[in-house]
């Protein structure tokens, strides 16, 4: 198993962008996932502006992802792009690389309507392969998931998180659900148990094969915003899986 992608999500109009990106500039590992949705980045609101100067200070080796909540999801998933959203999209580096390189589609069946399989499969393909999507995966989206898969339809990348964004834990890590597709494992992963939750994920997963993590709720601290404190303690005690 190699861990080649950290994931820190939940930075926000609350972050320092300054020093945000000095993380990220000292590790090229690292990638930032920010939350969106009509109720947090419309228009006018303070992620909206936050996002832009974010995406006019980032450098390419910067890696920046969306994670779309809600509306936006909902959104997208039927083939409307709600207008903040389609901007993000476009924003892009003078090479042409997108700013925000991933997507992460955070729908989850019985919660959001199921989707309609060809339009969210037309949707993506209008963003592919500039943009890589990543899939949420659990009990409620797994049926779907593999029909799509079935397809033979590109699945860049799966986020396997059995809580679905509740921050816990299980007592087990699945294996990789398909032997060719990228994995991400997310569930109550914080700095005090990192080293812990990688070893249950080694035990799953082929020597070989790349996978990433996912971490949120234990990345807070006493604001409720992400702490960048928080975040360096989960990279050293996570990065030792990287070798």
């Amino acid at each position: 198993m190699r861990l080649n992608k950290i994931v820190l999500s939940g930075a926000n109009e609350h972050t320092d962008i300054k020093e945000l990106l000095a993380l990220l500039n000292t590790c090229p590992f690292v990638e930032i996932g920010i939350q969106v949705s009509g109720s947090k980045a419309s228009f006018g609101s303070a992620r909206y502006w936050w996002l832009h100067t974010l995406a006019a200070h980032a450098s390419p080796k910067n890696h920046l992802a969306l994670h779309l909540n809600q509306d936006w999801v909902e959104g997208f998933c039927t083939g409307k792009i709600h207008p903040e959203l389609d901007t993000f999209l476009k924003l892009e580096h003078p090479n042409g690389a997108p700013i925000f390189e991933r997507i992460q589609l955070n729908f989850k069946i019985g919660r959001e309507k199921t989707p309609n399989m060809d339009t969210l499969l037309q949707t993506i393909r209008r963003y592919q392969p500039k943009h890589k999507f990543i899939w949420s995966y659990n009990d409620s989206n797994q049926a779907f998931v593999e029909q799509v898969y079935q397809r033979g339809f590109p699945i860049d990348a799966l986020l396997y998180d059995s809580s679905f964004g509740e921050g816990i834990a299980p007592s087990e890590r699945p294996a990789p659900v398909f032997a060719d597709v990228y994995q991400g494992y997310a569930g109550g992963l914080s700095p005090e148990n990192v080293g812990a939750e990688l070893q249950k994920i080694q035990t799953v997963v082929q020597e070989h094969r790349n996978i990433f993590i996912d971490a949120e709720g234990a990345l807070k601290g006493a604001d409720r915003h992400l702490s960048l404190e928080r975040c360096k303690l989960f990279l050293k005690n996570a990065t030792q899986f990287r070798n």
